[in-house]
């Protein structure tokens, strides 16, 4: 991951997030919608509901990003299984549960960290 002051040119693999240059994917409309539809419209992590319009909309109640689970760089995907909508309002899942409180670092995810996450079978996870 790279951090970066705001201003400074980064790699075309990182991208602006909270004003931390990091290295991470950019999804497309469809992969993020995917993401967004498989988990009702729900962050991941809180279950909070979420609004469709206020993608990375910080200070909007309902606002969320899409969260790579493993960073490309680092032999992720860009399709919507490694796709994670969460939410970055209070509680804030992306910055306390994928970045652990600090949005320079990040902490490693899978699928289970995330009880709201909805699997294929249309079925909600059973662990947490």
């Amino acid at each position: 991951m790279t951090d970066a002051t705001v201003g400074q040119q980064a790699p075309d693999h990182s991208i602006s997030i909270h004003g931390v240059w990091q290295s991470g994917v950019r999804f497309d409309y469809n992969v993020k919608n995917a993401a967004y539809v498989r988990q009702h419209g729900r962050c991941a992590k809180c279950g909070k509901y979420l609004n469709m319009v206020f993608e990375d909309r910080r200070g909007y109640e309902g606002a969320w990003t899409a969260h790579d689970l493993v960073p490309l760089d680092e032999g992720g995907s860009n399709k919507a299984h490694s796709c994670v909508i969460l939410c970055i309002t209070k509680p804030d899942c992306d910055l306390n549960c994928a970045h652990g409180g600090d949005l320079s670092k990040r902490v490693f995810l899978t699928q289970f960290a995330f009880p709201n996450w909805i699997s294929r079978n249309g079925k909600e996870q059973v662990w947490q």
